[in-house]
């Protein structure tokens, strides 16, 4: 059974923001520990405890999926606005009554209370409902936790004051917290949002009906997740393809720019695969199902971009250290200066704002949110551009990498040989050469040989019709035309044990077949090029050569250049030859060749390369060989053309099949760890600086308090929309249009 070339194993702890803008834990077959959860519960956001059942490989309807999460997303988004309408509404008039109206013990306490009783248990309602949801499992310390206790506290004790007589209000410091923190969490849901985006548009590429042919001629229009393997549906012009298959019935140009980001149609004709999702252009399709469901590369893209997203970089590992610790933090140093400050004699009053005002200053939110974000949305971003890359430690370790390590068949080159010369030999032409090669190979399945007959069969040169058809096991093919005989193949074939060299006294002979001086010393140039070059004899005439290669790939050079510019060390590995291997070195100005090596060799050449020269390799690949390598490099790249054992083994797979997309992956895993360091920088200065102010450092100089609790939750807010808005300039970033086209990055 052939393997998904998409499916890898799930990490057992996944931590992932959802469509539904929650962040979702994936249990398989295991609960997670409690502090896992809590970690995010301490960003303030949403959460929710699903099962791995959300996995695509168990829920085919994946577009009904993602229409009941938005509707439910909608009416989230939809809620919250009326309670921050309801909020506003009703903590303006206490604010402005608190400041400028209020008198105690009259009419305006009893409208205060009311105003602030309705904001603490309407807007409060979310907090105090995450508060008991967090006490019950026995987990104190959240950002929940923050909220609920600082405004409670300025609540109880405003009501004790106004039954009391004293003077002392808190109602608009509790209102005002709780109203700000709900437009806060309205904020943040809407920006996590557009981090999923990605996933929502490859999810509505799949059409809703497709036009299937049944066995009898009858034509059926049925939803397309009732397509099952086997059956062949119709695509008109225009229309996007309902799965996965092969073509049994028409051509046309597919337009595949969604799934793979290349610009330019494809054409294909009967017996090409197409991908589900894709755009069929002009002509009417009959295609066979070949994958549906879950086994599609758009189902299998959407589930891979989903899963990358929940993987963790190490340097998150610094963050959630951090917060584990962090609320607890923020508790004993709003103890310690609230009794610091009742110790030395100030009113209680001082000291419950500062308790309150420490609470709420302090922001969780956005050190838990800094990282997972940027690794969302650099992982959505590539995929827009066909590039998948499989967690998020992945997108981390590319802007480290600092050598590069390519194979050479179907990676810099396309891995199809092709013809590049054609030397006739005395008054013969090219065409004729190449006819007769032709008509001898035209039978032949080796890969020279197929070379040939492309060759000609582009320029429209009919065959001759051979006989006495014979291939001789490394040597070449022999045939007759009219009772004349003909050989194809190596000059190196003869019976005089001739070995090949660069001096003229070499000749080489089939039988009575010679090869003159010239066109030995012109085979000699050609095999330096790094050709393969088949001679063609009439008896015993040398009509003349033929230079076949595996051609470099378009903008290989380019592109390689372009690598070098960024500092990176660039090693060509190969199985080849020296000769051939060095050829192609030259070609692309790569100094450093490591040839002749086999297949179970090349994972212990980058084990070298990563224990004694202390590098950070990537490995870029695409046969089965390349596999052990792949996985063994700090970043395996795997070529969309490749095997389905080198792509899963890659970790990460350009479905574009363009080399440009690593130069892509390169930048913006750097420009992701950039977004991720400032995001912490942002909060770690952050609270770095408003904490000590809430706390009262600076009442010597002020003989005031800076912040007051309202102050402090309009920080909260600022603290958050920073990290939010760093995060979300990866969607601004590029790197080209095209393989023809380069630019710089966002800076």
């Amino acid at each position: 059974m052939r393997k998904n070339i998409f499916d890898f194993k799930r990490d057992k702890k996944n931590v992932n923001i959802d469509d539904n803008n929650t962040i979702v834990y994936d249990d398989e077959n295991e609960n997670h520990d409690d502090e896992d959860r809590d970690g995010c519960i301490d960003c303030g956001c949403n959460t929710t405890k699903t099962s791995s059942s959300i996995s695509l490989e168990k829920k085919d309807n994946v577009k009904e999926e993602q229409e009941e999460d938005e509707e439910d997303t909608q009416e989230e988004l939809q809620k919250a606005k009326i309670l921050i309408i309801l909020g506003i509404a009703l903590t303006i008039p206490l604010v402005i009554i608190e400041t400028f109206y209020h008198q105690s013990a009259t009419i305006t306490d009893y409208i205060l209370l009311g105003l602030a009783t309705l904001v603490q248990f309407i807007l409060g309602k979310q907090f105090y409902t995450k508060f008991y949801y967090s006490i019950t499992r026995r987990k104190f310390f959240t950002i929940n936790t923050l909220v609920v206790l600082s405004t409670t506290i300025a609540y109880v004790y405003s009501i004790i004051s106004m039954i009391t007589g004293q003077e002392l209000r808190f109602f608009e410091a509790s209102a005002s917290v709780l109203t700000i923190f709900t437009i806060g969490e309205y904020l943040e849901s809407r920006v996590l949002q557009s981090t999923s985006e990605s996933i929502k548009k490859l999810i509505a590429l799949k059409p809703k009906r497709a036009v299937v042919i049944r066995s009898d001629g009858i034509r059926e229009t049925i939803n397309v997740d009732d397509i099952v393997k086997g059956d062949i549906f119709i695509v008109r012009p225009g229309e996007s393809i309902a799965t996965d298959g092969v073509i049994v019935s028409g051509e046309s140009s597919i337009d595949e720019s969604m799934i793979t980001g290349e610009s330019i149609p494809i054409d294909k004709t009967v017996g090409a695969k197409v991908i589900g999702g894709t755009v069929n252009k002009n002509g009417y399709l009959e295609i066979k199902a070949t994958n549906v469901g879950s086994q599609t590369v758009l189902a299998n893209i959407v589930e891979m971009v989903k899963r990358a997203s929940s993987t963790k970089p190490s340097i998150q590992r610094i963050a959630d250290t951090i917060a584990k610790y962090f609320i607890p933090l923020i508790f004993a140093i709003a103890l310690a200066s609230s009794l610091y400050w009742l110790i030395i004699g100030q009113a209680f009053q001082f000291v419950i704002t500062v308790f309150a005002t420490v609470l709420v200053v302090s922001c969780p939110c956005a050190l838990g949110i800094a990282t997972p974000m940027v690794v969302s949305l650099g992982v959505g971003k590539a995929a827009r551009e066909g590039i998948l890359i499989k967690g998020g430690k992945y997108l981390e370790k590319l802007s480290y990498i600092d050598t590069i390590v390519f194979d050479k068949t179907g990676t810099l080159t396309k891995g199809k040989p092709e013809v590049i010369d054609i030397i006739p030999n005395d008054n013969y032409n090219e065409n004729y050469v190449l006819q007769l090669a032709y008509s001898a190979e035209i039978k032949s399945e080796h890969p020279i040989a197929k070379a040939i007959v492309n060759s000609a069969s582009k320029k429209n040169i009919p065959s001759l019709q051979v006989t006495s058809f014979n291939s001789i096991a490394g040597h070449g093919v022999v045939a007759k035309l009219r009772e004349q005989q003909i050989f194809i193949g190596s000059p190196r074939v003869n019976n005089n044990n001739n070995s090949y060299g660069n001096s003229s006294n070499h000749n080489y002979t089939f039988n009575s077949f010679t090869i003159p001086e010239t066109s030995q010393k012109k085979i000699f140039e050609l095999e330096e090029e790094g050709k393969t070059v088949v001679t063609v004899f009439a008896e015993d005439k040398l009509i003349g050569l033929i230079a076949v290669a595996d051609t470099i790939r378009d903008n290989t050079i380019q592109i390689i250049q372009h690598l070098k510019e960024l500092g990176k060390h660039i090693i060509l590995l190969t199985g080849d030859n020296k000769r051939t291997a060095h050829a192609i070195a030259k070609k692309l100005e790569i100094e450093n060749v490591l040839a002749e090596v086999l297949p179970n060799r090349k994972a212990e050449e980058i084990k070298k390369l990563q224990d004694k020269d202390k590098k950070i390799v990537a490995m870029i690949g695409d046969g089965i060989n390349d596999a052990p390598a792949l996985t063994q490099a700090d970043i395996g790249i795997a070529m969309g053309s490749g095997t389905d054992i080198a792509m899963d083994a890659g970790h990460v797979i350009l479905l574009r099949n363009d080399l440009s997309g690593v130069i892509y992956a390169l930048k913006l895993g750097k420009y992701s760890m950039k977004k991720i360091k400032e995001n912490l920088a942002i909060s770690f200065a952050y609270n770095s600086i408003t904490i000590p102010i809430a706390a009262g450092i600076l009442y010597g100089i002020t003989n005031s308090l800076i912040l007051t609790p309202a102050l402090a939750a309009l920080g909260w807010i600022i603290s958050d929309s920073s990290v939010f808005g760093n995060s979300m300039l990866i969607k601004k970033f590029s790197n080209f249009k095209s393989s023809n086209k380069f630019y710089q990055t966002v800076s």
